[in-house]
C-alpha cells in the first residue's frame, strides 16, 4: 500500500449521515442550504458522508465532488468542529477511476472514502468472486485514505456481497478501515464477521484504525448494536439529528434506568417506523420532506422532483418533526450553526457517548449537564 499522504482523522462508532446535495433553478450546487443542513447534523455530533447514493454521485462531477469535500472541510472548521471527519463516495466505474477519485477526496480534505460496487459488469462480477475480492483490495491497496467497503445492492445491480467475501478482503488489505452493509441479512453478516474478529485479533494489527461494522438501516440500530455493530450510515438523521443521537447514546449506556429504556424503545419504533416508510419513495421522498421542513431547493435533471409524499411517508415525517422538537431540550440542547462553537467537538462527545459503557455517567445525568452547559454558556 502507498504510504499516507495526510493526517486523517479516526472514524469511530457512531451515526453517519449520508447528506444530500442540494440544487439551485440552474442546477447548481446550493452551497447556502448545503452549510446549514451540514451544520445542523454535524454539530449534534452526526460525521458527514457525502458523494453517496442519496448524495447523487452519480450527478455530479469529477470537479464537483471535490468542491463538496472542500467545502464541507471548510465549513466545519470554521464551525469550531475540526475533529469531526468526512466519509466521501469515491466509487467508479473502474479500478483506475475508484483510485483516482481517492486521491481528489484526499486532497480535497476527506478522511475516509466509502466504495460501492460497480454495477455495469454486473454479470461477470458475479460469475467469480475473486473478481470482487480483488476489486477491493486493488483499490484499498492504491487509496491514499482508508476506505469502506459498501454493500447496497439495490444500487449495484443486485450484486450482494457475502461475509465470506468481505473477511477475504479484510484479510489482504490492512487500508479497508470497515463496510456499511445494507442489504438483506445483514444482522447475520454482522455477527460472522464479528466472530472472525473477535477469534483472530490479529486481523486488525495492521489496520491504521479499528474495523467499524455500519448498519444502513436504522431500522435495525438496537439489535444491530447489541450484535456487536459499531453504528449506522442512515438517510434518517436528516430529519431526526436529535432524536437519533438519544437513541444512540442510550444504546451504548448500560446503566439505563427502567424509563430510559423504555423511551429508547419508543424511540427506535418510531425511527425504525421512519425508515420503512422513506424506502420506496428513496432520493426523492427524503428531498421532498427536506424542502417542505426547510425551503431548502433540491433538484437536478433525470431525477423528476416528487410532487407529493405517500400517506404514510407523511405521517412519519410529522413524526419525526414532533420527535425533534420534544428532544430539542434533551441530550444535546438547542445546537444550530450559530452555536457550533459552543458545542462539544466530535471527540468530545465521541467520549461523552462511549464512556457511559464504564458506568462513568448514566444518561439522565448527561443529560442535565449539556443542558446546564448550553444554558450559561
Amino acid at each position: 500500500m502507498i504510504s499516507k499522504s495526510k493526517e486523517t482523522r479516526e472514524l469511530r462508532p457512531g451515526v453517519y449521515g449520508p447528506l444530500p446535495t442540494f440544487f439551485d433553478d440552474n442546477q447548481e450546487i446550493d452551497f447556502v442550504s448545503y452549510k446549514k443542513h451540514l451544520l445542523n447534523l454535524a454539530s449534534k455530533g452526526i460525521v458527514p458522508v457525502c458523494s453517496g447514493s442519496l448524495g447523487e454521485a452519480v450527478h455530479l462531477n469529477y470537479d464537483e465532488r471535490k468542491r463538496v469535500i472542500r467545502f464541507i472541510r471548510e465549513t466545519l472548521d470554521q464551525g469550531g468542529l475540526t475533529s469531526t471527519p468526512i466519509v466521501a463516495g469515491v466509487g467508479g466505474s473502474s479500478t483506475r477511476e475508484t483510485i483516482e477519485l481517492a486521491h481528489a477526496a484526499a486532497t480535497a480534505g476527506a478522511d475516509a472514502g466509502m466504495v460501492i460496487l460497480p454495477a455495469y459488469y454486473a454479470a461477470s462480477l458475479s460469475a467469480d468472486e475473486e473478481q470482487i475480492i480483488q476489486y477491493y483490495v486493488d483499490i484499498c491497496e492504491g487509496s491514499p485514505i482508508p476506505l469502506l467497503l459498501y454493500n447496497f445492492p439495490a444500487n449495484a445491480a443486485g450484486l450482494d456481497m457475502s461475509s465470506a467475501i468481505i473477511e477475504a478482503v479484510m484479510r489482504r488489505t490492512s487500508n479497508l478501515c470497515g463496510v456499511k452493509l445494507t442489504c438483506g441479512g445483514s444482522i447475520g453478516k454482522l455477527i460472522r464477521l464479528t466472530a472472525t474478529i473477535n477469534e483472530e485479533p490479529s486481523i486488525n494489527g495492521d489496520r491504521q484504525f479499528p474495523f467499524l461494522l455500519l448498519d444502513g438501516l436504522i431500522a435495525d440500530l438496537t439489535p444491530w448494536v447489541s450484535s456487536g455493530g459499531h453504528g449506522t450510515v442512515s438517510g434518517i438523521p436528516n430529519f431526526a439529528p436529535l432524536a437519533t443521537m438519544k437513541l444512540w447514546k442510550f444504546l451504548n449506556n448500560p446503566h439505563l434506568t427502567k424509563d430510559e429504556t423504555e423511551e429508547a424503545s419508543r424511540l427506535q419504533a418510531m425511527l425504525s417506523k421512519a425508515d420503512v416508510a422513506a424506502v420506496p419513495a428513496g432520493i426523492r421522498g427524503m428531498k421532498y420532506a427536506l424542502h417542505k421542513m426547510h425551503g431548502w431547493r433540491t433538484k437536478r435533471q433525470s431525477i423528476k422532483e416528487l410532487r407529493r409524499q405517500s400517506e404514510d411517508l407523511q405521517k412519519e415525517h410529522f413524526k419525526m418533526r414532533e420527535l425533534e422538537a420534544r428532544s430539542r431540550a434533551g441530550v444535546w440542547g438547542n445546537a444550530n450553526e450559530e452555536g457550533a462553537a459552543r458545542l462539544p467537538s466530535y471527540d468530545a462527545i465521541f467520549k461523552d457517548t462511549m464512556r457511559g459503557k464504564f458506568g462513568v455517567q448514566t444518561s439522565a445525568q448527561h443529560a442535565e449537564v449539556r443542558h446546564q452547559e448550553n444554558t450559561t454558556a
